[in-house]
């Protein structure tokens, strides 16, 4: 026999001819917005979306713009953890990378990428960045200059320190 709450799941189901909405959407999708092909940084992902309600807001934020988000584990320079690069866009749809070098620990590993997540959520809010040059003027505008093109925000960094101490809790 099925429960109401089961009855009521199956009829829409019926109706709209689609599951419901997972709570792991962001992680799992064909649709979602932020992805990697790295098995390292897809444990590093979930591991964050479940550990992080920071991390996992960003990435539910993402889902809804029009940003898609590839993740990488790359070489950085030394004083470099993590960039974000703007792609070409396509389709109504603007892509980013982000890459990341994976020094210290797990926790800080996610951190950092909560920290460049928060970049891209600031790219996402703002229509007007559709590549390099314009996601200069952005950080121009809203940002931190630290020199040779390296840009921060403040938002980016209380993103990344709220995310480390939302893990180690």
């Amino acid at each position: 026999m099925l429960s109401l709450v089961t009855w009521t799941m199956v009829a829409g189901l019926a109706l709209t001819g689609s599951a419901p909405p997972s709570t792991d959407a962001p992680l799992d999708s064909s649709r979602r917005h932020v992805r990697t092909t790295n098995r390292t940084m897809a444990a590093l992902l979930r591991e964050g979306y479940h550990h992080s309600p920071t991390f996992a807001a960003l990435m539910r934020r993402l889902d809804q713009s029009d940003v898609y988000v590839y993740v990488e584990e790359t070489r950085l320079p030394p004083t470099v953890e993590g960039r974000l690069v703007v792609l070409q866009q396509a389709h109504d749809f603007r892509y980013i990378r982000i890459q990341i070098a994976l020094r210290g620990g797990r926790n800080d590993w996610i951190a950092v990428l909560g920290h460049e997540l928060r970049h891209a959520v600031e790219v996402a809010d703002d229509p007007g960045v559709r590549d390099m040059t314009s996601l200069v003027a952005l950080y121009r505008r809203i940002g931190i200059d630290r020199g040779n093109n390296e840009y921060d925000t403040v938002e980016a960094q209380e993103t990344g320190r709220r995310v480390f101490k939302e893990l180690v809790a």
